[in-house]
C-alpha cells in the first residue's frame, strides 16, 4: 500500500493536490474540453475553495468558453442566478424570454452569435 501523499506540515493532500517546492500549493484538473488546467494558491484552505467552485462549474456542465450553450439556456441561468428581485422585474425577464423562445435567434449557440445580431 502506498502512502498518502502529504505537505510539509504533514497535512495530507487531496486527489489532484500537490505542493511545489516553493510552497505554493496547485491543484491540476481537466476542464469540459479535456484540456489539463492548474491553479495556485499559497494557502491550502483557499486553494480547496477554489477546487470547489470549480468542481460546481464542471458539474454544471455549462461551458461558456466554447460558447456550446444556447442563447435561451444561458438565460435561463442568467434569470435563475437572479435572487431578490422584484415581482415587475421577474415578470420583464420572462417576458423577453418567452419573446425569445418565439425566435429562431434563442435555439442559436452562442459562438455563432455576433453583437450585430443581437442588436
Amino acid at each position: 500500500m502506498s502512502e498518502k501523499r502529504k505537505d510539509h506540515k504533514g497535512r495530507i493532500l487531496k486527489t489532484g493536490e500537490s505542493q511545489r517546492k516553493d510552497l505554493i500549493y496547485q491543484y491540476r484538473y481537466t476542464d469540459v474540453r479535456g484540456k489539463r488546467q492548474t491553479i495556485y494558491s499559497s494557502d491550502l484552505k483557499e486553494l480547496r475553495e477554489k477546487e470547489k467552485e470549480i468542481q460546481r462549474q464542471l458539474d454544471d456542465g455549462i461551458d461558456y468558453a466554447a460558447g456550446k450553450i444556447t442563447v435561451i439556456a444561458l438565460l435561463e441561468r442568467y434569470i435563475s442566478l437572479k435572487q431578490g428581485v422584484r415581482y415587475n422585474t421577474k415578470v420583464g425577464y420572462s417576458f423577453v424570454l418567452n419573446l425569445i423562445k418565439k425566435e429562431d435567434f434563442g435555439y442559436r449557440q452562442i459562438k455563432d452569435i455576433k453583437m450585430s445580431d443581437a442588436q
